[in-house]
């Protein structure tokens, strides 16, 4: 075997340099693993994690879950807002109402939100 490794390598240096030899071979798809629509199914929830998804559920079908990690970037890119809050309630299947502090005279930066649960839950 070559090695790049100098004469005065240790023994361990020279069997992790043979260990690690056909690593190079490995064929990882890194552009599939970070693609929602591509990943294998049983590394979503690991490209949910790197997506800073908030809710995950195990139980969600694939096309749930991989809608879920497309959506992530979306929402945070509008977290906070009225958009997100909405989106986020209406995935939960409940409608909403938001009224903003200007709306109804309440102190600056607040809101009040009511959630209708349509007799669910």
């Amino acid at each position: 075997m070559t090695s790049l490794l100098p004469p005065g390598s240790t023994p361990l240096e020279r069997r992790a340099a043979a260990a690690c030899a056909g690593i190079s071979d490995l064929n990882v798809p890194l552009r599939d693993l970070w693609n929602p629509d591509a990943c294998p199914v049983k590394f979503l929830p690991y490209l949910a994690w790197a997506f800073s998804v908030d809710r995950w559920d195990e139980k969600w079908s694939e096309a749930e879950k991989r809608r879920t990690v497309k959506d992530a970037f979306y929402i945070h890119r509008r977290k906070g807002t009225v958009a997100a809050i909405r989106r986020v309630t209406e995935n939960m299947g409940y409608t909403m109402t938001l009224a903003e502090w200007w709306q109804v005279a309440d102190p600056a930066g607040t809101f009040r939100l009511t959630i209708d649960l349509m007799d669910v839950g």
